[in-house]
């Protein structure tokens, strides 16, 4: 048998209608439209004294406070915990593919709402959780295609200027020869090997340059992740999900992004990306969120999207 904890939260989970709400329905005709009649009630069903219970035990604690219930109120709430439980499993499947005029018809709605469940409400409320989560993969889809439209055209323009540079390079040695063709060719010599010797002086330095930006870049990053060593602490309680500063990789579309952990929450988490949109995902300790650096944006994935 449950304990008085997991029906206590349980009947507050599935009783979704106010104390005057069920009040106000109880009083209705369309109250009495379903449910067992009661005998010499006024077509009265069993239903009408179940949801006047419940609006006895809204009203006497409003606040819901677990150690405020009474042994007869918690016996009172495994019944309609039990019931509504029973006729969700059988009517659930039907009534989602109804609309919600045929649905107000039904005697599983009325009988339902007698015990202080809508089934309507409940379902406005899944489907706009379902609603705000599609929006928000939509919008981070958006900003990822952006991303990689970007880094295309960044490459596009590099291979342009290189071409151009080679171009340009090898127009002025054409014109530079044809200028001077008639000198002794032992002063061509001599100038041909100046210019050998100052391209490959050029790629040496060009070499060292190199070496010394990614000697920086890399003593850079090496910081950055002692620090985000320093700052991880225990992840917000996530047993489980990468570490912060490590690299990971996600499906999407035909590639696999990649990105820096800067967090990894087991709790409800928000992001705002570059183009301003709020992303939000729901991380809890074996499932956690984890927040993304891919270079020039942030990103939000759950622990499970991640490779």
């Amino acid at each position: 048998m449950k304990g008085n904890d997991e029906v206590i939260q349980e009947f507050n989970e599935i009783v979704n209608m106010t104390a005057s709400e069920l009040e106000k329905w109880l009083k209705s005709d369309d109250s009495n439209s379903a449910g067992w009649p009661k005998e010499d009630e006024n077509g009265e069903t069993v239903g009408h004294d179940s949801g006047r219970k419940i609006v006895e035990i809204l009203k006497e604690n409003p606040k819901k406070e677990p150690e405020k219930y009474t042994d007869e109120q918690v016996q009172h709430m495994r019944k309609v915990v039990s019931y509504c439980k029973r006729h969700l499993a059988q009517e659930t499947k039907a009534n989602n593919d109804k609309s919600p005029e045929e649905v107000k018809k039904t005697k599983s709605y009325a009988s339902l709402k007698n015990w202080g469940h809508d089934f309507l409400k409940a379902q406005d409320k899944e489907n706009g959780s379902e609603r705000k989560e599609e929006k928000e993969d939509k919008e981070e889809a958006s900003d990822d295609a952006e991303e990689e439209e970007g880094d295309d055209d960044e490459k596009k323009t590099g291979e342009k200027r290189r071409a151009t540079r080679s171009q340009t390079s090898s127009n002025k040695k054409r014109e530079t020869r044809k200028g001077e063709s008639t000198k002794s060719s032992d002063d061509e010599e001599e100038e041909e090997e100046e210019d050998d010797e100052k391209e490959e002086g050029q790629k040496k330095q060009s070499k060292s340059q190199s070496k010394k930006s990614n000697g920086s870049s890399k003593k850079d990053e090496d910081a950055e992740e002692e620090q985000d060593g320093d700052e991880g602490g225990d992840d917000s309680g996530a047993k489980k999900g990468p570490k912060k500063g490590e690299t990971v990789s996600w499906n999407w579309g035909q590639g696999q992004p990649k990105g820096k952990v800067l967090d990894v929450k087991a709790e409800d988490t928000t992001i705002t990306t570059k183009n301003g949109n709020e992303v939000s995902r729901k991380g809890d300790e074996e499932d956690p969120a984890v927040v993304l650096d891919t270079g020039k944006n942030k990103a939000i994935k759950k622990a499970h999207e991640l490779n």
